[in-house]
């Protein structure tokens, strides 16, 4: 499923305005320092880092803010687009690989600075674990795809999943298990039902665990 990219830069000891300084000083076509809109922040709590990407190029036009994670962890936290309402997938990785690829690797050079640029594919294995992932597909192989869960034989290899899919606390969303569903062969009304039967069965596990 596709998602969309983060970028986390790491300083490592290395002064922030230092950092700055050094995209900036690499700043090139499309990409320029938006100080005013730095400042304009400035006011909301941290003040962030701009780029924005002009018209013209392969790039879609967009501002890009890099905001403080945690500690000295850095990380792309927005790319909002200056003439679209909206940027899709494939636009928004774009524009992050294409600023960590000519700004931000020249930038850091041979510093202590790492950046980390994370997949634009997500999975439930990727999420939750290959454990998860592995009893989804149990599930999915063996089951009668026009009666969903409702076998005794397919409903407790579902149950299964659901309760390694809860202890294994991560972000697994239902939007995920829809998808890889219907990949999978399930058909698109079958595979919301059993996603909806996911967050029931995530809320309740969590309820009982919180008594």
């Amino acid at each position: 499923m596709k998602t969309f990219r983060d970028l986390y830069i790491h300083l490592n000891g290395v002064d922030l305005e230092a950092f700055s300084n050094k995209l900036e000083r690499q700043s090139k076509a499309p990409w320029i320092r938006r100080k005013d809109k730095e400042e304009e922040l400035e006011g909301t709590g941290d003040r962030p880092i701009c780029f924005e990407a002009s018209k013209g190029s392969s790039v879609a036009p967009a501002a890009l803010f890099i905001f403080p994670k945690e500690g000295e962890t850095w990380w792309v936290s927005n790319i909002v687009p200056t003439e679209e309402s909206e940027l899709t997938y494939d636009q928004y990785n774009s524009a992050l690989e294409n600023f960590y690829e000519n700004i931000v690797l020249p930038a850091i050079g041979e510093s202590s600075i790492t950046a980390e640029l994370t997949s634009n594919q997500i999975s439930v294995g990727g999420v939750a674990g290959d454990e998860v992932e592995k009893a989804l597909v149990c599930f999915s192989n063996l089951a009668n795809k026009s009666t969903g869960s409702s076998h005794p034989l397919d409903r407790k290899r579902w149950f299964e999943f659901l309760i390694l899919a809860h202890e294994a606390e991560s972000n697994l969303h239902a939007d995920l298990i829809i998808h890889t569903l219907m990949e999978l062969g399930w058909s698109e009304e079958s595979a919301i039902e059993l996603g909806i039967q996911f967050d029931f069965a995530e809320d309740l596990l969590s309820y009982m665990q919180e008594r």
